[in-house]
């Protein structure tokens, strides 16, 4: 046993090296013209995303890091540029090489991004495992597979995941169209938030605006903690429901075997009898 327990964390000490190793660099840094766009959008596949939105800035700022444990791959990573009408489509090229590591060696070749945009502007991002981190844009339509996401100072986001985490901040209007296993946490959101399906993932809120209104969680928790409309949920399982300082209705339609608690609600309180 204490053998397995030594190669696991030999294995897991492995990984987090190579995770911050670049053996072959090479910037792939280019600036491109803001006039007249009215978005930028990224498709990301597993490279990881940076953006700042930056007052007085009238350009976008691409910094590539392309990494690579032979460097004959660094070759092959790029950053494709796309215009479409009024966007433009930014997107690593990664087209041969895949990461692998262990105790043993590793290979690897990637390309992250950090980008600095004009204060404001709207991103729509796509990712599968990439992670981002996004702050200052005018409004931000993201969605991934098992990325995470944190996000601040923005104004409306709408986010999609499966296993990914969400982390939102100081954010307009939240959207989360869909979440399987993933977390979304988010706080002072200055106006509502909409949530479709949730499958396992925990959902929490605080100092929310408006109302919150959500759809359907299966398994998963879900937590509101200060807000300034109604709270209102279509259906939820097994997970757990709690809310707290709320300004008006709290209504559950259709509740599971999980426990429903609420305190502070200034209007009408209507959940499944067996909750009352």
């Amino acid at each position: 046993m204490r053998a397995l327990v030594a190669l696991i964390l030999a294995l897991a000490a492995a990984d987090a090296l190579a995770d911050q190793h670049c053996e072959y660099r090479a910037d792939r840094d280019f600036e491109l013209d803001s006039a007249g766009l009215k978005a930028l959008a990224f498709e990301m596949g597993s490279s990881d995303l940076r953006v700042e939105g930056v007052a007085g800035l009238h350009k976008i700022e691409v910094h590539g890091k392309a990494c690579a444990s032979q460097q004959e791959w660094l070759a092959d990573l790029n950053v494709e540029q796309v215009r479409q009408g009024d966007r433009i489509v930014l997107k690593p090229n990664q087209p041969r090489h895949s990461q692998h590591f262990s105790m043993f060696g590793s290979s690897y070749a990637y390309i992250d991004l950090e980008v600095k945009v004009p204060k404001d502007m709207p991103l729509d991002v796509r990712s599968n495992s990439g992670d981002a981190k996004i702050a200052d844009v005018g409004a931000l339509d993201y969605s991934a597979h098992s990325g995470d996401l944190i996000v601040s100072h923005a104004g409306d986001v709408t986010v999609e995941v499966h296993s990914g985490d969400v982390q939102a901040d100081d954010v307009g209007n939240l959207t989360v169209r869909r979440a399987g296993s993933g977390d979304v946490n988010a706080r002072h959101v200055r106006g509502a938030v909409e949530v479709g399906n949730v499958g396992s993932g925990d959902l929490v809120f605080r100092d929310v605006g408006k109302g919150v209104h959500v759809d359907s969680i299966g398994s998963g928790d879900l937590s509101v903690d200060n807000a300034g409309g109604d709270v209102t949920v279509g259906s939820i399982g097994s997970g757990d429901l709690s809310v707290a300082q709320i300004d008006g209705d709290f209504t559950v339609h259709s509740a599971g075997s999980g426990e429903i608690h609420h305190h502070g609600v200034k209007g009408h309180v209507q959940v499944p009898r067996h909750n009352d």
